[in-house]
């Protein structure tokens, strides 16, 4: 026990000289004039999907492999819950009106809801196959999911009652649903190729308005701070806009093939989308102007995104084994274990026996600069650094 303690005493007075003489040779102070992206590591092949912000302040998200619902907080940490059907194919998910959150099962056919305990409730679709898809929480108080074998729209309620509304289009395979300006859902056609709309006071009758001529394939669709809906095009390598009134203009992803994929409204204004074969997470002003932001792990198929609680953006890698964060407010503070907003020795001691195996990254989340869930010297060095420059 005592040649620990002066290993950590020693790794902890290298930490501080390096530190040191790094600050003296003028090393910037988070001087990055764009977002930067942290990734926190998950449990191997998890092959994360959908993410959401939940009731609780935390992200919720799906694990399409490992079957499981997760939650992570602002901080980086993780819990996980495991789906009692096997192999259900968990996919999108939302926050419920009723406090808890919402998922679909594309692979066993059914909605499940989970309260912020853990506690999880599935119900089985009316239709069957119905591949339930995307999934919001509606105005009226009420779940909506889009079923693409189906060819449905779904209302749900809070107690697992389901209602399905057919889509005109035969063929429309919707995908995504979320709630428009004007109070109606709206949602994709993947392969009808339109875009959708059902007023919850009359979902009897559904409006769809056509694309321009292609193959573009609707994904995820959003409402923007514009008063329009946002949606990506799989297939055609762009970001739609729609006004309320049926009108549809139209932007081109500057990388090839990018594959967009979900799509959410950012605390800043803008719309964020993640390219599921490009690797990047993408941004696009409503004005249509997009910026693109590379993902530290290559191949890492981003799928979902969500605005988080702490106003940053949150991201799934299906592939690559991480949730990611794009800090609109700065990028992490490494070392804050806690999430307090600065480093404190204490948090030095943790990142120090984290790199030591007496604890695990885990521990420290935050201390995890490259996100492989360890910590080496680099990161204890850039933590001493903020401990000393009050993550500035």
């Amino acid at each position: 026990m005592k040649a620990t303690a002066q290993t950590v005493t020693h790794v902890l007075q290298v930490g501080l000289a390096l530190a040191v003489a790094t600050a003296l040779s003028g090393r910037a102070v988070n001087a990055q004039p764009e977002p930067s992206t942290h990734e926190f590591l998950l449990v191997p092949n998890s092959q994360a999907a959908a993410i959401v912000s939940g009731p609780d302040g935390n992200l919720w998200f799906t694990e399409f492999n490992s079957n499981r619902i997760g939650t992570i907080t602002v901080n980086g940490f993780l819990t996980e819950f495991d789906i009692s059907t096997a192999t259900a194919g968990v996919g999108h998910i939302v926050a419920g009106p009723d406090g808890n959150v919402w998922f679909t099962e594309s692979a066993a056919n059914k909605i499940g809801r989970i309260t912020p305990g853990g506690d999880i409730t599935e119900f089985p679709t009316p239709t069957n196959p119905s591949q339930p898809s995307g999934i919001a929480a509606g105005p009226d108080g009420n779940l909506w999911f889009a079923a693409m074998d189906g060819n449905q729209i779904v209302r749900v309620t809070p107690s697992g009652i389901m209602t399905s509304f057919s889509v005109p289009t035969p063929t429309g395979r919707p995908f995504g649903i979320t709630v428009g300006p004007d109070g109606n859902l709206w949602f994709t056609e993947y392969t009808g190729n339109q875009i959708g709309q059902l007023a919850p006071a009359n979902p009897g009758t559904i409006a769809e308005f056509p694309l321009p001529p292609g193959d573009q394939g609707p994904a995820g669709i959003v409402s923007g701070a514009d008063g329009a809906l946002w949606f990506t095009e799989f297939q055609a390598n762009q970001i739609g806009r729609i006004s309320v009134d049926g009108d549809v203009t139209e932007f081109a992803i500057p990388t090839a093939a990018s594959q967009p994929m979900e799509i959410a409204a950012g605390s800043d204004g803008n719309l964020w989308f993640t390219e599921f074969q490009g690797n990047r997470i993408g941004r696009i002003t409503p004005e249509g102007v997009i910026t693109e932001f590379p993902v530290p792990t290559a191949d890492s198929k981003p799928s979902g995104i969500a605005a988080g609680p702490d106003g940053n953006v949150w991201f799934t890698e299906l592939m690559g084994d991480h949730i990611g964060r794009v800090g609109l407010n700065g990028p992490v503070c490494v070392g804050d274990c806690n999430g307090d907003g600065g480093v404190t020795i204490g948090d030095l001691i943790v990142m120090v026996n984290s790199s030591l195996g007496i604890l695990t990254g885990s521990a420290c989340p935050l201390g995890d600069a490259d996100g492989n869930g360890l910590i080496d010297v680099n990161e204890i060095v850039e933590g001493v650094a903020n401990a000393m420059e009050a993550c500035q």
